[in-house]
């Protein structure tokens, strides 16, 4: 009798983890996760357009709102400068891609990857890597 109880007592209790190992975190959102980490930086690269050297800095603010602050050089000296205000959403379905929409137009990000200080995606069909300051 007591063999039993203790079989079905083990029984039990392997059947409530198993219950509880497969049921996902009601409070578990992977767009809060990404959010913060790409609203917490700002984020910078360089390229070079037409000849001329371009800084570009973008900042995500938690609300979908966003700057894009270009700075062009010319021969080390500063020959330009941009802001370009932006509003921001991720896909509705995947958290590596988001949609950024400027007055002239969208870009869109794809293929996101945040590991550390580093932003890897591709940026209108380039693969492009911003650091974080």
């Amino acid at each position: 009798m007591a063999k039993r109880y203790l079989i079905n007592l083990f029984l039990l209790i392997a059947l409530l983890c198993g219950f509880s190992s497969c049921e996902e975190d009601p409070y578990y959102d992977p767009y809060e996760e990404i959010t913060y980490d790409l609203c917490y930086y700002v984020w910078t690269d360089g390229f070079i357009v037409d000849g001329v050297e371009c800084e570009q800095q973008l900042t995500f603010n938690p609300d979908g709102r966003g700057w894009d602050y270009r700075t062009y050089y010319s021969y080390g000296s500063e020959i330009d400068y941009e802001e370009i205000p932006f509003v921001w959403e991720w896909d509705s379905y995947y958290t590596d891609k988001l949609y950024m929409d400027y007055e002239d137009g969208e870009t869109v990000l794809e293929r996101i990857q945040i590991v550390g200080r580093t932003l890897d995606c591709v940026y209108n069909g380039e693969r492009v890597t911003f650091k974080a300051n």
